[in-house]
């Protein structure tokens, strides 16, 4: 997953009062992008837009681009609370309400699972595999990643036994 480089990264990130984690000097552009995509698709860092005078990563039709260590990364490093949440700069325009602040697009397949598991009642995999078309291995890794992302998911019984998932604000909520 991360690996030691990442690891400094993410730590130098951690002790800087902006909180963005820097591109290695020296780094290709087509390093530097798969290294953008993988830390930016992690709990551990998110995709903010940044003034001028921070540090970014590229640009694009937004503005600079740079990439932020979460409370998850903070936590993950051994650090306590985000001590950079004063800074300016702003999650991307399309950061919604997963921890890792993505958001998927309106009437796309994800969208309708993270519809359906915030039901009172929630749904079983079976409810999801109709409603999108995908056999049951596809629909759990789509569970496994909306884990990855930071949503809490809870597990219980539907009224009629079967195993139904739940999308919950606090991890302490019990399953029904």
């Amino acid at each position: 997953m991360i690996d030691e480089t990442h690891h400094t990264l993410l730590k130098t990130a951690a002790e800087s009062p902006d909180q963005l984690i820097a591109r290695p000097a020296g780094l290709n552009v087509r390093a530097a992008k798969a290294l953008f995509a993988k830390l930016s698709k992690t709990a551990l860092a998110i995709e903010v837009v940044v003034t001028g005078d921070e540090r970014h990563w590229h640009q694009d039709q937004r503005g600079s681009i740079g990439l932020r260590l979460t409370t998850a990364g903070r936590e993950s490093l051994g650090f306590g609370l985000d001590v950079g949440s004063s800074v300016s700069s702003m999650p991307v325009a399309d950061a919604g309400p997963d921890r890792a602040g993505t958001k998927p697009r309106s009437g796309t397949k994800r969208a309708l699972i993270i519809a359906m598991l915030q039901r009172d009642d929630g749904a079983t995999v079976g409810d999801l595999m109709a409603a999108t078309g995908w056999l049951a291995h596809s629909t759990r890794a789509t569970l496994t990643g909306l884990r990855k992302r930071g949503m809490i998911l809870t597990k219980g019984c539907d009224a009629e036994g079967r195993t139904a998932y739940r999308l919950t604000d606090d991890a302490t909520t019990e399953a029904r």
